[in-house]
C-alpha cells in the first residue's frame, strides 16, 4: 500500500484572461501547494473502488483518475483507494483534484512507473485544470485553463490561515457570472518577485482574485471569513479558486497558528504553510 499526501492549493493570484472556443475560460494564476492535506491510501486490487465517506464511489474524481490510468497504460489491474478528507469540499482549495493527482502518482509507482512525466501530466489535464499542477505541486504560474505550468523558485515558506464558510461555491456558476464583469489585464509579476525574494509583505500586497466580488455576492460567508482573517492579524487576505474558501498570509508562523485556533468553531479554519517541491 502507498500513502500519498494530497496537498491543498491556494491561488495567490487569479485573473480571467478570456474565453476559449470550447466555452471554457482562460486564466493566469500563481498557485501554491500548502501543508493542509488529505491522506490517500492506494493498494493493488482486482477492480477499482474509492472509500471517501459521502464522496465514495464512481463519481469521485479519484475513481476517474484510476480508470484513466488503466485505460491509458493498458495495464490489467485495479486499485483500492481510501481517502481521509481534511480539505473542505467546494472551497476552492483543490481537494478533489489533489486526491486525483495523488492517485495518479500512487498508481504510477505501484505499477512500475509506466508513464513519463509528460504523459502523466497529459493524463492529469484530461481530469481537470488543476490536476497537472497538483501532480507535482510546489509553486507555479499556470495559464490556459490552468493546465499549463511554469515552475517558480521560492526563497522561503509563507504561513497561512485557511478559512471557509459552510456554503460552497459552484465553479461553473462563478465563471458564468464572470462574463458580466470587465477585468483588468493580469499581472502576476509582482507576486512572482515576492515569492522569489521570500517577502511575505510584498506577497500580501500582490494578492489578487477576479472572483472575489462575484463569490461574495453569492456566498456572504466568504465576506465574513475575509473580515475574520483580517481581524486576526493577517497582513493580506484573498479568495482561493472561485471560492468560497479564503486565506490570509501572516508575517510569522505563530500568528497564523493563533488565527486558526481563534477561528475554529466559528468557521472551518486551519493553519498551513507552503509546500515547496
Amino acid at each position: 500500500m502507498i500513502n500519498e499526501k494530497a496537498y491543498a492549493k491556494l491561488n495567490l493570484t487569479l485573473s480571467i484572461t478570456g474565453k476559449l472556443p470550447d466555452g471554457y475560460h482562460s486564466v493566469e494564476t500563481v498557485m501554491q501547494t500548502v501543508s493542509l492535506c488529505d491522506d490517500v491510501f492506494v493498494r493493488e486490487s482486482a477492480g477499482i473502488s474509492v472509500e471517501c465517506g459521502a464522496l465514495s464511489g464512481e463519481r469521485n474524481l479519484a475513481f476517474k483518475a484510476a480508470r484513466a490510468f488503466f485505460a491509458s497504460t493498458g495495464i490489467k489491474g485495479g486499485a483500492e483507494i481510501v481517502i481521509n478528507k481534511r480539505i473542505p469540499v467546494c472551497g476552492g482549495f483543490g481537494g478533489g483534484s489533489a486526491d486525483a493527482a495523488a492517485v495518479l502518482r500512487a498508481l504510477d509507482s505501484l505499477y512500475g512507473s509506466p508513464l513519463s512525466a509528460e504523459e502523466l501530466c497529459r493524463l492529469a489535464a484530461a481530469l481537470g485544470a488543476d490536476v497537472p499542477f497538483l501532480v507535482r505541486g510546489g509553486t507555479a504560474l499556470c495559464t490556459g485553463k490552468g493546465e499549463r505550468t511554469e515552475r517558480i523558485e521560492c526563497r522561503a515558506s509563507f504561513y497561512y490561515c485557511l478559512c471557509a464558510p459552510d456554503e460552497g461555491a459552484s465553479t461553473a456558476q462563478m465563471f458564468a457570472e464572470s462574463d458580466k464583469y470587465n477585468f483588468f489585464a493580469p499581472n502576476s509579476g509582482e507576486m512572482i518577485r515576492a515569492l522569489r525574494e521570500g517577502d511575505p509583505y510584498k506577497a500580501a500586497y500582490s494578492l489578487h482574485n477576479d472572483f472575489t466580488d462575484i463569490c461574495g455576492s453569492f456566498c456572504p460567508g466568504t465576506v465574513l471569513c475575509r473580515a475574520a482573517l483580517m481581524s486576526c492579524g493577517a497582513i493580506g487576505v484573498s479568495l482561493t479558486g472561485s471560492g468560497s474558501g479564503c486565506f490570509g498570509i501572516f508575517a510569522d508562523r505563530s500568528g497564523a497558528i493563533d488565527a486558526a485556533k481563534a477561528l475554529q468553531g466559528e468557521h472551518f479554519a486551519a493553519f498551513a504553510e507552503s509546500v515547496v517541491r
